[in-house]
C-alpha cells in the first residue's frame, strides 16, 4: 500500500514542474480582445445575431465545409457578455489548474483539439441548422484532460484534493450537460465533443508532477497524442464531407 501523498510537498512539485500558467490566460486575453473587437464592429454586447456572428467566422456546416477555418475561429466568438463571461470565468477555474498538471504547451494543444473536437461534433448537430460560437467545447476539453489524470493518476494525488477535484468537475459536467439539454441555445454536442476530445489527450499525455515519467515518455506520448487527434479529427472531417453533400 502507497504511502499517502502530502498535500504542500504535490503543490511544491506542481510549481516546479510548471512555474508559469500563461497560457490561460493568453487564452482568456485572445477571447476577450475577439469580443471587443466584434463590439467596435457594431455587434451588440449582449445578444449579437447569428448572421453577424457567421461573418465574423460562426461554425454553420454549409460554410464551414467550404471554409473549415471556421471549426477554429468559432471557438474565439461569444454570444454576447454573458457567454463570454461564464466561458472565461470556467477557463479561469481549470486551466490554470490543467496547465500545472499537464504543462504550458500540452495544455495549448488540449485546448485546441478538444475545441475542434467540439467544433465537429456540433457539425452533426447544432451548426447542421444554425450558427455555433464558443470557447466552451475547448473548455468541457480542460476538464475532461483533468478527469483523465484524476481516472489514471488518482494514487499520486493528495487525497483530499483529488476528492475535490472529481467532485467539483464531475458536478460541473452534469450540470452544464443538463442545463444543455432543457435549453434549446446550448450546443451540448460541441460540450461533448470537446470533453472526449480533452479526456483522450489528457490518457495518452503525461502529467508533468509525475516528473520521472514525463522525463521518460512525455516527449513520445504528447507526439502520439497529437498524431491520434489528427488521425480522428480527420477521420471525422472525411465522414461529414460525404453526409453533407
Amino acid at each position: 500500500m502507497s504511502a499517502p501523498v502530502d498535500h504542500n510537498e504535490f503543490v511544491w512539485r506542481l510549481h516546479e514542474a510548471t512555474p508559469r500558467t500563461w497560457v490561460t490566460p493568453t487564452l482568456i486575453a485572445l477571447n476577450l480582445a475577439v469580443w471587443l473587437l466584434n463590439i467596435v464592429s457594431g455587434l451588440s454586447p449582449m445578444s449579437p445575431g447569428a448572421r453577424e456572428l457567421a461573418m465574423w467566422g460562426g461554425n454553420f456546416l454549409p460554410m464551414t465545409l467550404e471554409q473549415p477555418w471556421r471549426l477554429l475561429s468559432a471557438m474565439f466568438l461569444h454570444g454576447g457578455i454573458v457567454h463570454l463571461g461564464f466561458n472565461m470565468w470556467a477557463l479561469w477555474n481549470t486551466g490554470r489548474l490543467a496547465e500545472r498538471f499537464y504543462g504550458n504547451t500540452q495544455l495549448a494543444v488540449i485546448y485546441l483539439v478538444a475545441g475542434l473536437a467540439g467544433s465537429m461534433a456540433s457539425l452533426f448537430f447544432a451548426a447542421r441548422t444554425g450558427v455555433s460560437v464558443g470557447a466552451s467545447g475547448a473548455i468541457f476539453g480542460v476538464v475532461g484532460c483533468l478527469l483523465a489524470a484524476l481516472s489514471t493518476k488518482a494514487g499520486k494525488l493528495p487525497a483530499e484534493l483529488a476528492k475535490s477535484m472529481r467532485s467539483s468537475m464531475l458536478t460541473f459536467v452534469a450540470l452544464s450537460l443538463v442545463l444543455g439539454f432543457t435549453a434549446g441555445f446550448i450546443d451540448n454536442a460541441a460540450h461533448i465533443g470537446g470533453l472526449a476530445g480533452g479526456y483522450l489527450m489528457g490518457l495518452v499525455m503525461a502529467e508533468k508532477f509525475d516528473a520521472d515519467e514525463f522525463r521518460r515518455q512525455g516527449l513520445v506520448r504528447g507526439v502520439a497524442a497529437i498524431a491520434i487527434a489528427v488521425l480522428l479529427l480527420g477521420g471525422v472531417w472525411a465522414m461529414l464531407v460525404p453526409r453533407a453533400t
